[in-house]
């Protein structure tokens, strides 16, 4: 292959960047064949148009130490342009099936007229390329390898509908204000924006991509930039949200776009666990101002990161999500009614994944406030509130009563031993009895029954004789749990069959 090598000197005051440029193409056709190899060695190359003239076709390979500022046209085809300064397209530049390949340290996309790049390549390391006040396209593939492409607050939009249009190894897209990164698409396919915060505003910058997976397979453009830190800072408060969610994330978020088609589309979106905080919810700043639940959400993982995604996602007006959690729900569990002196165990149910503390009040009669299951004895009517927090610092409470009974003896006025098994014993019901001896008399005074195990009762029958229907007298004595002393009851009770 014959390598031609042209350095060439035209000096001219018809510009700042004619004068300053090495090679300087004064509005004449240049052509580089196929094979060919042309080098600006050490300095920039200007492509001055006069009178419609000023071309450059381009079929082999230009390599330019400097900047490529173009006033004319550049014509491509199957070529590669490599530059390490910056692009200045002010006029025409058509990119057929060619590449353009930025290797330097820091680059710009700069100039007055929209570059179609067909290839564009971003080489030269960890390194910046900005698109200084204009927005760009690549019809083909973008390269982003291990660089950062600023759009600034432009657009760069990924025409090509594959969902392989970009690559990258640790490389990304930031933006900033409305500037975003479009991707074209035409399939139900996955389509990764490998977006990331701008290195040069809020250092370190963090990389959060996100994911379209279109419902249908038509022509639509969706964009998405990421914001680094808490959005309440740009308006959209973190802790105004509906009745769904509890909390959202105020590490960052995403501004995403719809700008061509109708298709609603699944939305995934990656975080870290150890640096963000796990998350399980997606949540859209809308009305009335504040971030709303945005639906079913599904956990996963890729790119080594955590993903939760939803599916289904039709409304992108305004533009910015979050990831949030949304309540759990906590029951306390059913009120309950005991006796003076007894103690009941609470059992709440809670849904959270993984809980991080619980809080029972008031205390003073809980075996335990700071764990699940406390077991609870007090001596007035009492209402109990937990409050669980999970790990994410989402906070529900529920409440219970605890009714306690009036210290009095519970026990029946009329019984019926018919082994029905409905009040076939005459006995105390209390349960929280600890002293205890019941008597009882039939009408000629004459003891027919007596217990001191408060769980046993008469079954109405004495001397293996089953006793008459009639009124029978009885006392008890008895004392209750947490009682200060024995106390003694008398009453009559009706024996019916």
């Amino acid at each position: 292959m014959k390598k031609i090598y042209i350095f060439l000197f035209l000096l001219t005051s018809a510009s700042a960047a004619f004068a300053q440029s090495l090679f300087s193409n004064n509005g004449a056709d240049i052509y580089v064949k196929d094979g060919g190899f042309m080098i600006v060695k050490t300095n920039s190359l200007y492509n001055y148009q006069i009178a419609g003239a000023g071309v450059i076709d381009n079929a082999g390979t230009i390599v330019v130490e400097g900047n490529i500022t173009n006033d004319g046209a550049i014509n491509a085809s199957g070529d590669t342009i490599r530059l390490t300064g910056d692009w200045i397209n002010n006029n025409s530049y058509t990119g057929n099936n060619s590449w353009v390949d930025m290797y330097g340290a820091n680059q710009f996309i700069t100039g007055t007229a929209v570059t179609t790049f067909n290839n564009l390549n971003l080489g030269g390391g960890s390194v910046v390329k900005r698109q200084q006040n204009i927005d760009a396209i690549t019809s083909g593939l973008l390269v982003l390898n291990d660089a950062e492409l600023a759009t600034d607050v432009n657009e760069m939009l990924a025409s090509n509908p594959s969902t392989t249009a970009i690559t990258w190894n640790t490389g990304f897209v930031s933006s900033v204000n409305t500037g975003k990164l479009s991707r074209g698409t035409n399939s139900t396919g996955a389509y990764i924006y490998p977006t990331g915060s701008p290195s040069y505003t809020n250092p370190p910058s963090i990389f959060r991509p996100v994911e379209f997976t279109p419902v249908a397979a038509n022509a639509n453009t969706y964009g998405a930039m990421l914001v680094k830190g808490d959005a309440t800072i740009d308006g959209y408060n973190v802790n105004t949200m509906d009745d769904i969610l509890c909390i959202v994330n105020p590490e960052f978020y995403h501004r995403l776009y719809h700008s061509v088609g109708n298709d609603a589309a699944a939305l995934k979106m990656f975080f870290d666990p150890a640096s963000d905080g796990d998350w399980t919810d997606q949540a859209h700043w809308d009305s009335p101002s504040r971030w709303n639940y945005l639906g079913t959400s599904a956990a996963g993982s890729g790119l080594g990161l955590s993903t939760v995604s939803v599916i289904g996602v039709s409304d992108f007006q305004p533009e910015p999500f979050a990831l949030a959690r949304k309540k759990f729900t906590v029951h306390a569990g059913p009120d309950v009614e005991l006796s003076l002196g007894q103690s009941t165990t609470f059992t709440p149910t809670i849904s959270a994944a993984t809980v991080a503390s619980y809080n029972w009040t008031p205390v003073a009669t809980l075996t335990c406030s700071n764990c699940e299951s406390p077991d609870a004895s007090p001596s007035t009517t009492t209402e109990y509130l937990i409050t669980v927090v999970d790990d994410a610092g989402c906070s529900v409470s529920d409440s219970l009563v605890v009714k306690v009974s009036s210290p009095e003896l519970l026990i029946p006025t009329a019984f019926s031993p018919n082994g029905d098994g409905v009040n076939d014993f005459f006995r105390a019901l209390n349960k929280n009895l600890v002293k205890y001896n019941l008597e009882v008399y039939n009408r000629w005074g004459e003891k027919v029954y007596e217990t001191s195990d408060p769980f046993e009762g008469w079954d109405g029958v004495y001397q293996g004789i089953r006793q008459p229907m009639e009124v029978y007298t009885w006392q008890c004595r008895y004392q209750f749990s947490g009682g200060a002393k024995s106390k003694t009851a008398k009453g009559n009770v009706t024996l019916m069959r």
